[in-house]
């Protein structure tokens, strides 16, 4: 270990600018997922089609062989393919949205933190995998395991991308693999996820109403246009409404809400952030005291008194996972009906049967329904598996940090590539957050989303580390 930890030092110091450089190339693509622009071979539309071309340019620069797998995902591998370790990240990105201080596809540098769409959330990570790669091969390590990164273009949609791969056997599946999307030390349990839209009545006075981007996201910003009242009332009804500002559009008037941007999977436990609820509860009381229909938002406000279920009949938890969490990410009108696309975490110990049940039951007091449905289950490995213990082993010995192994809300990979792990690289204790952006900005989901150079570098090693481990225990 001591004698991989000075090579690894060393080499890092002679490549860190060569990553810096690497990353900002792979910043520069809006690599955006949109199943709905599909094509033969780009089923995740140009931009992942993009992507996808430059990394496996990349690999082979490198001197490693790739393959693609139909445009849906693609791999660079190194060494035996009949036993290997695996890393899986992903070359999609959540659309950048309004309101960046900096240029989300140019990569910038403020002190030790780097700015740009994706550089945390996913191709920071997935360029540092890459690296490992060439750190094990430039330097001759001997491995009983073959390396593999496997990159997908759908993670932030949904994960049709690896579902495909793994339902057509388009390709190998590692022996264990490390999913680089989520923080350390190891992730043991994932809650489900269950997706779906509210088609929900709008109501005669709503024209219109939007907010959001996608559903895994907490939306700051949403517009609902009503008419049947003026602006003189709804300013004075509105006066002390929460986060909201109230404009004439026309004769109609507009409500604006202005929530806080955020990652679907972690809300904030005391106040409400999606702009789309904000305006929803505006929107209530002007029903009320106006006399307006606008029975679609009084269903989003009386079903979302926070982002953890109760309105709808699901506030479940348990002690290994946590709450369920609920986010209300994009909303839409269309013809007569309002469609809210929904995020929720659910519990390991909880069903999907038993959340259909109960959320359809109360859409059906609004006339509403459940629409679009996208599930997955939970994802579960025992803390004390071999495999779990080697991640462990390393991530302590760089870090000396005993934290142990954790639950989150957030999906990566491992619910769809068997035998994966969520490992790093971000760290949840000692690592380092910005302080130079305002409130709102440097999430990985949000504006001007930030990662730490030191963070990253220290992250390496705790790969290179790792995979030496699991070599050793995969070989056991």
């Amino acid at each position: 270990m001591d004698n991989l930890e000075v090579m690894f030092d060393k080499w890092l110091a002679e490549h860190k600018q060569e990553m810096l450089d690497e990353l900002a190339l792979w910043v520069a693509h809006p690599s955006v997922s949109r199943a709905d622009l599909a094509a033969p071979g780009a089923p995740y539309g140009p931009d992942c089609r993009k992507m996808l071309d430059f990394a496996l340019e990349r690999g082979r620069h490198y001197g490693f062989e790739v393959n693609d797998y139909e445009g849906y995902c693609c791999d660079i591998h190194y060494g035996p393919q009949d036993h290997e370790i695996g890393f899986v990240g992903h070359l999609d990105v959540v659309p950048e949205g309004d309101g960046w201080i900096y240029e989300p596809y140019k990569m910038n540098q403020h002190g030790e933190f780097l700015i740009g769409r994706g550089v945390g959330d996913d191709k920071g990570p997935t360029v540092m995998c890459l690296f490992l790669m060439r750190f094990f091969k430039e330097n001759n390590i001997p491995l009983k395991h073959g390396l593999r990164l496997m990159m997908g273009c759908a993670e932030e949609t949904g994960m049709a991308d690896y579902r495909h791969y793994m339902e057509h056997n388009m390709g190998p599946v590692p022996e264990v693999s490390i999913v680089a999307d989520s923080g350390f030390p190891v992730c043991y349990a994932q809650k489900g996820s269950f997706n779906a839209a509210f088609k929900i009545p709008a109501g005669k006075n709503i024209i219109s109403f939007t907010g959001g981007t996608v559903r895994n996201a907490i939306p700051d910003a949403a517009t609902l246009t009503v008419s049947g009242v003026s602006l003189a009332d709804a300013q004075r009804i509105l006066a002390g409404a929460d986060r909201v500002s109230v404009e004439a559009d026309g004769e109609n008037v507009k409500i604006i809400g202005h929530g806080k941007a955020g990652h679907a999977a972690m809300p904030d436990p005391q106040v409400m952030n999606s702009a789309i609820v904000l305006c929803a509860r505006a929107a209530a009381a002007l029903e009320q005291e106006a006399g307006i229909d606008l029975t679609g938002c009084k269903c989003i406000a009386e079903t979302f008194p926070t982002a953890f279920g109760q309105g709808l009949g699901i506030d479940f938890e348990d002690e290994m996972s946590g709450k369920l969490t609920i986010n209300a990410g994009v909303v839409r009108k269309e013809g007569e009906h309002l469609f809210l696309d929904i995020d929720i975490r659910f519990p390991v110990s909880d069903t999907i049967e038993a959340i259909d049940a109960a959320m359809r039951a109360r859409l059906a007091q609004f006339g509403a329904e459940l629409v679009d449905i996208d599930t997955a289950k939970p994802y579960y490995i025992d803390p004390n598996d071999k495999k779990v213990l080697a991640l462990m082993s390393a991530y302590r010995d760089i870090t000396g940090d005993e934290t142990p192994a954790f639950t989150m809300g957030g999906g990566t990979y491992s619910r769809v590539v068997p035998n994966a792990m969520s490992f790093g690289p971000g760290f949840m204790k000692g690592g380092h957050h910005q302080d130079f952006l305002p409130e709102g900005h440097g999430n990985a989901h949000g504006r001007d989303e930030t990662m730490h150079i030191g963070d990253w570098l220290t992250a390496f090693k705790i790969y290179v580390l790792s995979v030496a481990r699991l070599d050793e225990a995969m070989s056991e």
